[in-house]
């Protein structure tokens, strides 16, 4: 296997273990492309099919596991579209405005932010809001979510900042931020292709598409089996370390 194999193997890998932990895919992928690539901009052919593969381990996760029943669906399609509508606005604005803020740096400070607020909000009793109504903890963990958009925060980390937040235990805050996931990866997804006059699928491609969709499938499997026993903990300590190691490369 050449080199160049091996980056598109690894890069397929990183954005199938992170997109559904609470650690930042588009964070990891970053600093992989400013170390190995020098670039400090966002590959659209990469992500486009990291996005479609991990879109598609997650849909048959959620077949698989009975998580399409017609009474769920009909619980939050439309749930899940208001929810959704927050962070497709900031979307169209960061887009009309062409920003890019992708930096090493930046990915240090919102990698120890949101760990702290993961911290906080799943181990801190006081700071728990009260919310029975179903549709308003997602319409504002919607909210929530928009803090993605900053490289090295996470989607899956601000949708279960914010589930435990109003009180969802981890497991369901974890499901729920899967949820979460279907509508704002597929408009990540059609977002990217629109970027391409002409979509050329080669074999770092594929080898992008495999290794993402084994890697995000076992490792959904895996993170909902265990994170009501393992808890938060783990991901925020090494979201720290992270950070850290990041701040102090640059200092």
């Amino acid at each position: 296997m050449t080199n160049n194999s091996i980056f598109y193997v690894f890069y397929g890998l990183i954005q199938g273990i992170t997109e559904f932990i609470p650690i930042s895919s588009s964070g990891h992928l970053n600093i992989l492309e400013i170390f190995f690539r020098n670039l400090e901009s966002r590959n659209y052919l990469y992500e486009t099919s990291a996005h479609f593969a991990s879109l598609l381990a997650l849909l048959l996760y959620l077949f698989t596991n009975k998580h399409f029943s017609k009474s769920n669906i009909k619980t939050y399609w439309k749930i899940l579209i208001y929810a959704t509508v927050p962070a497709i606005i900031l979307g169209i604005i960061l887009k009309f405005y062409d920003v890019n803020y992708i930096s090493l740096e930046l990915i240090g400070y919102t990698s120890i932010t949101g760990a702290i607020l993961l911290y906080v909000t799943d181990k801190a009793k006081k700071f728990k809001l009260k919310i029975k109504n179903k549709s308003t903890k997602f319409i504002l963990a919607g909210f929530f979510q928009c803090l993605a958009f900053l490289p090295g925060f996470s989607r899956a980390g601000s949708c279960i900042i914010a589930f435990r937040l109003f009180g969802e235990d981890r497991k369901y805050s974890s499901i729920y931020s899967l949820y979460m996931g279907i509508p704002i990866i597929c408009l990540s997804f059609f977002s990217n292709i629109k970027e391409f006059d002409n979509f050329i699928v080669d074999r770092n491609l594929y080898l992008i598409f495999i290794t993402t969709f084994f890697a995000a499938y076992f490792t959904i499997s895996v993170f909902i089996k265990v994170i009501n026993k393992i808890g938060f903990t783990p991901f925020v300590i090494y979201r720290i370390l992270l950070g850290l190691i990041l701040l102090i490369y640059l200092s």
